[in-house]
């Protein structure tokens, strides 16, 4: 049996409260849970950032949010205890799906949250499990081992979904019929863009194998319809979320939510290795923190929590937002890559997409050089982010530009460019004090055209 949950406030005194170095030490410090790492400014300043794939600078709105949470809940004379606010933390990201009856699994990485899932997983079944999921890198390394189906071919062309389906289930076939159940992941949007197996596929699968199949959406790159999270859930599938990427938050935030119809057959479980040690009591709902077999080693993880008050006040911020004005956003941020690509003979998108066909806005990005050979995308990188460096005059004068580390397309390396809720965010506030949105697009749209003229003039550099 664990022991009781302390209910009284955590109040470390009002100085700590209002010291923006203890802040920023919680929200980006070291962080023994996470092997995500944040490179470069931790606050978004000046610089242009479109790396949210996999993480971006944090914005003054997302500060501020953690400030006022750390004043509320560790400030002297607070009446929020810890475990108040944890539970608060956790409905907030079940209501974000519409989700209420859901529960709330917070983890300190994917990673993490995907080896939590594993244990959850076990404990629903009597037989072992194997997962399945998509290949690297459209799915990062670092959770459990799997069975994989790809999503491209050799050449790094995406896969039609008629073959990534076949694929999938003749997996999911092969791990039943050797005796065990199986643990499916729904790339929801993968690390390069790209989706699967389809969720007519899958629905077809759970019936096809009643009582053997876990789904985990692994919707990490907050990329997909709201709707469609909200019916996965709906369905009985599990959902996986990361607070930074899309959401804007610091690394070291990431979340499982659990459908009824999941928690229902989740008996008692054991944590292994460093998630026994890390994994904090207040990390989990009250009904699943009970079936944990051994005690916790620690109450809560006060980063994690302030992580996530970061995120949340973009994600419910962006999710209020009308759904027609974040589809006119995304669409106009469409458009201006569609036109800069088209403008550059230095730059190619790994797959073609039409400006509005409503895909992920999260674009991998081939660079050659004058001759048409492939220019190191590493150093392409680095030398984005720091311009200053450059010799050429043009290049020092512009801002840095952050962009999502190289990922593997084919035999080739490409960058990634990602529209974030914090940008759509931005133009949503300034909608009201320009009147139009032409106005209030022109601001990343200047952002857009200064990033591509400084990745022209690098590429010309031969990086």
């Amino acid at each position: 049996m664990n022991r009781p949950i302390p209910t009284s406030p955590f109040a470390p005194g009002a100085d700590r409260a209002r010291g923006g170095a203890v802040l920023d030490l919680l929200l980006f410090g070291p962080d023994e849970r996470s092997a995500e790492t944040t490179d470069g400014p931790r606050h978004a300043g000046q610089d242009i950032w479109l790396s949210s794939c996999e993480t971006v600078g944090l914005s003054a709105r997302a500060a501020r949010a953690a400030g006022e949470a750390q004043a509320r809940v560790f400030g002297a004379g607070t009446a929020l205890t810890l475990p108040q606010w944890f539970d608060d933390l956790r409905g907030r990201l079940a209501r974000l799906f519409n989700a209420p009856f859901c529960q709330t699994v917070l983890a300190a990485s994917a990673a993490e949250a995907e080896w939590l899932f594993d244990a959850l997983a076990r404990a629903a079944s009597q037989r072992p499990i194997v997962h399945v999921a998509a290949a690297p890198p459209e799915r990062p390394e670092g959770g459990p081992p799997a069975r994989f189906f790809p999503l491209r071919d050799r050449y790094g062309l995406a896969l039609p979904m008629e073959a990534i389906d076949a694929e999938a289930a003749l997996q999911v076939g092969e791990a039943v019929a050797s005796g065990a159940d199986v643990a499916l992941h729904l790339a929801d949007c993968s690390e390069t863009g790209l989706w699967g197996p389809s969720r007519v596929s899958v629905a077809r699968m759970e019936q096809d194998f009643p009582g053997r199949l876990t789904v985990l959406v692994d919707a990490r790159q907050m990329r997909g319809d709201r709707e469609t999270i909200a019916a996965d859930l709906a369905a009985g599938r599990a959902v996986l979320l990361t607070g930074a990427a899309f959401a804007g938050g610091p690394t070291g935030a990431a979340a499982l939510l659990l459908p009824p119809r999941l928690v229902a057959r989740i008996g008692a479980f054991d944590l292994t290795g460093a998630f026994a040690a890390f994994s904090a009591a207040l990390d989990w709902p009250p009904i699943l923190r009970e079936r944990r077999r051994d005690d916790f080693a620690r109450l809560a993880d006060l980063r994690l929590g302030l992580r996530w008050e970061a995120a949340l006040a973009e994600l419910e911020g962006f999710f209020a937002i009308e759904t027609s004005l974040r589809g006119s956003i995304e669409a106009a941020f469409s458009r201006e890559l569609h036109r800069h690509l088209a403008a550059s003979p230095f730059l190619k998108a790994a797959d073609f997409r039409f400006a509005e066909d409503g895909a992920p806005v999260l674009l991998p990005i081939l660079t050659f050089d004058e001759r048409g050979r492939a220019i190191k995308a590493e150093r392409l990188r680095r030398a984005l982010a720091s311009p200053a460096a450059r010799a050429s005059a043009r290049a020092a004068r512009r801002r840095p530009v952050h962009v999502g580390a190289p990922v593997l397309i084919g035999v080739r390396k490409a960058l990634r460019l990602a529209l974030s809720a914090p940008l759509v965010n931005d133009v949503s506030e300034r909608l009201p004090k320009t009147g139009n949105f032409n106005g209030a697009f022109q601001p990343l749209a200047d952002d857009l055209h200064e990033a591509f003229a400084l990745w022209g003039e690098l590429a010309q550099e031969e990086v």
